[in-house]
């Protein structure tokens, strides 16, 4: 399927007409133009209920969206920005509203936009009040006062500190699956997103635990790489070790994360989609301190029960949720137990994605004892080695000693890659 370049699409008002709700919008693609967009009454709900519209605040909409199995409700987003903020909002809507955010981000050309049977040019758009040239309709004067008032606080904005070179590119998989008992998106989004300015502050709106939201770094460490040239790796090079951290991200990412900040030293984490979604700050952390992010499986499922499409539905989705937090693509993959058969090869191979699996296994799920935890360490043959850990009180515990151990015997401890 081809990639989607250079689209970006910004809300300026919501209303209805004859009971059909509208969506106008501004594309910018080859040029710029207006658009009524005609929905379905959710989705135009949804929008209303998130957005201020008519104030300093901008809306683009976004064309990532994905199917949520727990609420059984298709999902997307908007990003709100005003001067150096941008705020990433949460909805959600029809499969004809995602229908229709794919339609656009596919069509090649600005006449196919145009051409598109949901889609009328604003310009074009002429109700049969004003034919005959009675009052104009309260739709429409209400359009006209929001485009005046839209394009003069546009052209304010434009010309005092607001940035304008925050383009959004997005490569987009789209998969079906009939029957799917598991995680089963049909709109599986990759987002690459450059920042307003490096004070941008960006709020995920999902689920958060009172207390749990740590403070972003402004500036990322680069610690050593080992890249991984095979499709499965168990093991890396002589004098290196990677120092790796399952089942996350939780209540102890923070804490091992900063562990290892103290220290200088790389990490490599591996996170569950559910988990994603209660702490997408903390992944956020991970990644702002430097350290490589893989996914772990969307509900830590033993994948060789899977047939090859379910099991690609689940990688996917777990990708696309962690991308949208980092705005990274992820490239690494570790299966829940180490558990994989032919078609999870196939899974990694097709998507261009590495399994990471391991050669130092520290019981520390069976033991959660801090000391057993730093002799299965010792007590192995660690240089080049791929450590197993998983995010526990018994790992924070160990760390330090693990990580002195390490350096002890001249090891260069590595993200993977």
């Amino acid at each position: 399927m081809q990639a989607y370049h250079g689209k970006l699409l910004e809300l300026v008002a919501i209303d209805t007409e004859a009971n059909q709700p509208f969506l106008q919008i501004r594309l910018s693609f080859e040029q710029d133009i207006e658009l009524l967009w005609k929905i379905d009454a959710d989705t135009a709900n949804h929008l209303k209920t998130v957005t201020t519209l008519g104030q300093s605040h901008k809306y683009r909409l976004s064309f990532s969206s994905f199917w949520d199995a727990d609420q059984h409700q298709y999902m997307s987003f908007l990003t709100r920005t005003h001067r150096n903020q941008s705020e990433k909002i949460y909805f959600p809507c029809s499969e004809a509203y995602v229908n229709g955010l794919n339609a656009i981000k596919y069509s090649e050309q600005i006449n196919q936009i145009q051409a598109l049977h949901f889609l009328t040019n604003h310009s074009q758009h002429i109700h049969p009040v004003q034919q005959q040239k009675a009052t104009p309709h309260r739709f429409s004067r209400k359009f006209s006062w929001i485009v005046a008032a839209t394009l003069a606080i546009t052209a304010i904005i434009s010309f005092g500190n607001y940035p304008m070179n925050n383009l959004e590119v997005i490569q987009n998989i789209t998969v079906k699956a009939n029957g799917a008992d598991n995680e089963t998106p049909l709109d599986l989004t990759v987002i690459e997103e450059s920042p307003l300015v490096e004070q941008q502050q960006t709020a995920n709106h999902f689920p958060k635990e009172p207390g749990t939201e740590p403070t972003i770094p402004t500036s990322e460490p680069v610690f050593p790489t080992s890249v991984l040239n095979e499709v499965i790796s168990y093991s890396i090079l002589e004098g290196t070790v990677a120092l790796t951290f399952d089942d996350g991200p939780s209540k102890y990412t923070k804490e091992i994360t900063d562990i290892l900040k103290s220290y200088q030293v790389g990490g490599t984490f591996f996170f569950v989609g559910s988990n994603v979604l209660k702490y997408p700050n903390h992944v956020q952390y991970v990644h702002a301190n430097g350290h490589t992010i893989g996914s772990h499986s969307m509900k830590h499922t033993d994948l060789i029960k899977l047939s090859y499409e379910k099991q690609e539905l689940d990688l996917l989705h777990t990708n696309q949720l962690i991308e949208e937090v980092i705005q990274e693509k992820v490239i690494l993959f570790r299966p829940p137990y180490g558990s994989n058969n032919e078609e999870t090869l196939k899974v990694m191979e097709n998507n261009q994605t590495k399994m990471v699996l391991w050669n130092t296994d520290t019981l520390d799920w069976k033991s959660h004892n801090a000391d057993k935890i730093v002799n299965a360490v010792q007590t192995s043959k660690v240089s080049g080695s791929i450590i197993l850990l998983h995010e526990s009180q018994a790992v924070i515990d160990a760390l330090p000693q693990i990580i002195d151990y390490l350096q002890s015997q001249d090891l260069q401890i590595v993200n993977l890659q």
